[in-house]
């Protein structure tokens, strides 16, 4: 199955949320119980350098992002506030099948560089991941810092 399509804007300083489901090609939700759901925005998809890492299950939740210098490499970065849920609702609360909800703190996002960026987000299941989610993450710069 191939990837869907979808380019993110957010604004550099400000909250991100955002709500997605997954579902058969029938339209009926997946139970992500058992997953573990993880999401990298990049420069590009050759830098080795990370802007934002969000990783989550049905329990915890963690993203990290670059601090002063915007970006990390490997294990580094500075731990905020947010990340992926899985099986909750658009408002972060749990109950929801198959939803996955993206949060990111205003500080975390004031240190991700302005511009187009491209992210996925991917699904573990043991030993099988499935990427499920790709496109720009295209960052507004603030005027207010």
């Amino acid at each position: 199955m191939i990837s869907g399509q979808y380019n993110i804007q957010a604004d550099q300083g400000s909250t991100l949320k955002l709500f997605v489901e997954y579902q058969t090609f029938g339209s009926t939700a997946i139970d992500l119980n058992s997953y573990l759901a993880e999401m990298q925005v990049r420069r590009s998809v050759n830098d080795d350098n990370i802007l934002l890492f969000l990783s989550g299950n049905t329990l915890t939740s963690a993203v990290t992002g670059g601090g002063s210098t915007g970006y990390f490499t490997g294990t580094g970065g500075i731990s905020g506030t947010g990340g992926l849920k899985l099986n909750t609702g658009p408002t972060g609360v749990a109950g929801h099948t198959g939803g996955i909800y993206i949060n990111v703190d205003p500080t975390t996002m004031s240190y991700v560089p302005s511009g187009r960026h491209l992210y996925d987000l991917e699904l573990i299941n043991g030993s099988e991941i499935t990427r499920i989610l790709q496109g720009r993450f295209e960052v507004t710069r603030e005027v207010t810092r």
